[in-house]
């Protein structure tokens, strides 16, 4: 049977299966109604002999839920280890180059002031060397953190990426019941 006819019977023992429903008596007083159980499981069964394929991948997905679960939650963990270690790596490399420009700094300045004629300008240029290295310490400090923020937000858009796929095949696995 071409996919379309597949299609269309299904259809069709759907709208059958909706008729059914609508035509049974009604319970007074409470809404309910009355069905012939069997008329309605023979349906049902042949909606599930046309579909094996369809029903068999989605009691797949189904089966699948936890495991993929599980595997988010622990791609997560890993994406946010991962960002974490690496904006300790970058703070660690702000601070020693932060450490180096002082140092370097420092041993400017004592040379600057062991040269007795030129004691004035050597502070001024030591305080400006000192100055500069905060600065560009300040920036390698903030960059690290902008890098390390940059790196939690993909992380962050990642995990939403996966949860929306998780949802998604959530929402596949209901419109399947």
């Amino acid at each position: 049977m071409s996919k379309e006819k597949l299609e269309l019977r299904v259809l069709e023992l759907l709208e059958e299966f909706e008729d059914k429903l609508e035509s049974y008596p009604t319970v007074p007083l409470t809404g309910k109604i009355l069905v012939d159980r069997d008329d309605l499981l023979n349906i049902i069964k042949d909606i599930n002999v046309m579909l094996p394929d369809e029903y068999q991948h989605v009691r797949w997905i189904k089966s699948q839920k936890n495991q993929i679960m599980e595997e988010a939650n622990k791609l997560a963990e890993e994406i946010l280890s991962t960002a974490q270690r690496e904006e300790l790596r970058i703070l660690e490399l702000a601070k020693n180059k932060e450490r180096e420009m002082l140092m370097a700094a420092d041993s400017r300045m004592r040379e600057l002031i062991n040269e007795h004629e030129i004691v004035r300008l050597a502070e001024k240029r030591a305080r400006d060397i000192i100055k500069d290295a905060e600065g560009k310490a300040e920036d390698i400090r903030v960059g690290s953190y902008d890098y390390a923020e940059e790196i939690m937000k993909k992380v962050e858009y990642n995990m939403e990426k996966i949860l929306a796929t998780i949802k998604e095949n959530v929402n596949e696995l209901e419109a399947y019941k």
